[in-house]
Order: structure tokens, then C-alpha cells, then sequence
């Protein structure tokens, strides 16, 4: 079971063993540091984005909680903030008595020092965890190809996009909201991009992939979570960004399939496919 929680850039995945599994992604801790470059003096909002988490914590009571990618916000480096911030925080998280795992995104550069031995750090290929109905689940950052069995799973769910989309009025005033993109995996395209990331010479994708790695790829849905830090910018899900460079290689082709797509407020208002919300830019 995934359930998406209310107003809340979060999901809890009840697993296998009936305990909460809490998922949030892009946390962006020490952002605050690059909008000084812009003449942007705000102060540090880690406080805030934990007092977010130890709600969600004490609401729901999970046994795990997982960090989908982009902890920290430099890439490569770690800022000053970063050295004091990200170990407060992941500390502070450890004292709520559970479970604390990282997925390493593409910010995520240089995070071991700043780690708590007790957290687990599990590399940007993902993991595979299954649910109270034996489904199962692959969690990825998103912004690097998941390691081939993670094609077993019904569902994938990355980050790294912070998806939002973009409305204008009749006066031409633009605003944006976050939102939760759903996707019908297209698996023989995804197939087909991964062999050549992996040059992997073929015929048929998903022949060569079942000799390759000896099962069927069984996933039906992508699931790209918003970004929980909500000072972020965002790809805006309703413009052309398949082509970007930080759109990521599963999502690049997964987001051609916009009529099989289903996008959601936080609040879980539908609000329709991306190829139809192209129509209010």
C-alpha cells in the first residue's frame, strides 16, 4: 500500500511486516547559502524542515524513514552551514527512534562525513522494498538509471524533479504549485534506454533484458514525489523539460508518455493528464 499523505509532500508505504515506512525526498538542506549569491538573505530553514518531519513522525509512528536523495544542497562540496546543519539534523532524526536511510542523490556528494554511522546509505541505484499486499516497490533518487532488478517492481517512486505546474489566468498572472506526478511506465521504451545505457547490443528489448538478467520487467507506474523543501523551484511538469539535462533518464522518457499521467495537488485535487494541463500555460 502507498498512500500519499494530505497537504504533505510525504507518503508512507506500509510494508511487508505491517510497520510504517516514511518516504520524503529533496530536503535541500543549506540552500539558503546559494540565494545570498542572488542578493537573497533568508535564514536557515533546517529547523523548520525538521519540525515538518517530527510531525509526520509522531502522526504516523513509522518504523523507517526513508530519504529519497538530495539531503544537502552543494554539489561536490560541503558549505560551512552544511557541516553543522546536516549532522544536527540527522542526529535529531535518530533520537525519534527509528530507522533512517539514505538514498544518495545527485546533491549528495561528500554526505558520508556528515552521516551518522547508525543511518544507512544505500548508493543512487535504489532499492526494492515490498508491501503489506506483496507488491513491490522501487525507490530511487532519479537523476541516474536504477540498478536493473528494480524493473521487478510494480511501482517505481524518484524525486529529484521537485515537480510543480503552472497556471495563468485570463489577466496572464502565472502561479505554481506543487504537485504529484503519476505515470504509465512505458517499459519498453525504459527497457530499450536502459540497454543502451548499458550498451547492451539487442533485437527486442525486452527479450535481451529477460536473457540478460533472468526475470520479465513487471513495473506499471513511475511516481515522482514533490520536493518536501518548499522554498525549491521545480520542473514545471506542463512546459517542454523532457529534454533537460537534470530531468534524469527514467523520467526523460517516461514523461513522452503525458496523455498516460495523472497529476495531483497535495491536497489530492486531480487536476488531469500533462498533456491536457498544457492547454492553461
Amino acid at each position: 500500500m502507498i498512500k500519499p499523505l494530505p497537504d504533505t509532500p510525504a507518503l508512507i508505504i506500509k510494508t511487508s511486516s505491517n510497520s510504517n515506512l516514511l518516504v520524503i525526498a529533496d530536503l535541500h538542506i543549506g540552500f539558503e547559502i546559494e540565494l545570498t549569491s542572488y542578493g537573497i538573505m533568508i535564514p536557515s530553514q533546517t529547523k523548520r524542515i525538521m519540525q515538518r518531519v517530527k510531525k509526520l513522525i509522531d502522526s504516523y509512528s513509522p518504523s523507517k524513514l526513508i530519504l529519497l536523495g538530495d539531503i544537502k544542497h552543494e554539489i561536490g562540496k560541503i558549505s560551512q552551514s552544511e557541516w553543522v546543519d546536516i549532522p544536527n539534523f540527522l542526529n535529531e532524526l535518530i533520537k525519534k527512534n527509528l530507522n533512517v536511510e539514505i538514498i544518495l542523490g545527485n546533491h549528495d556528494g561528500n554526505i558520508e562525513p556528515l552521516t551518522p554511522r547508525s543511518i544507512v546509505i544505500h548508493s543512487a541505484r535504489g532499492i526494492m522494498i515490498e508491501t503489506i499486499k506483496k507488491v513491490k516497490v522501487g525507490l530511487i533518487h532519479g537523476h541516474a538509471w536504477p540498478s536493473a532488478k528494480l524493473f521487478e517492481a510494480e511501482t517505481i517512486i524518484m524525486g529529484h524533479l521537485h515537480p510543480l505546474i503552472e497556471l495563468k489566468d485570463k489577466l496572464g498572472f502565472k502561479f505554481s504549485e506543487p504537485v504529484w506526478v503519476k505515470i504509465e511506465f512505458p517499459t519498453s521504451k525504459i527497457i530499450e534506454g536502459y540497454l543502451k545505457y548499458r550498451k547492451i547490443k539487442y533485437s527486442d528489448p525486452i527479450s535481451t533484458f529477460e536473457d540478460m538478467f533472468d526475470f520479465t520487467p513487471k513495473t506499471k507506474n513511475l511516481i515522482i514525489i514533490p520536493a518536501f523543501n518548499t522554498h525549491l523551484g521545480g520542473a514545471v511538469i506542463n512546459k517542454n523539460i523532457k529534454k533537460s539535462s537534470f530531468v534524469g533518464p527514467v523520467s526523460e522518457i517516461a514523461l513522452n508518455n503525458e496523455i498516460s499521467s495523472e497529476v495531483y495537488l497535495l491536497d489530492g485535487t486531480f487536476l488531469g493528464s500533462i498533456k491536457s494541463l498544457r492547454n492553461f500555460l
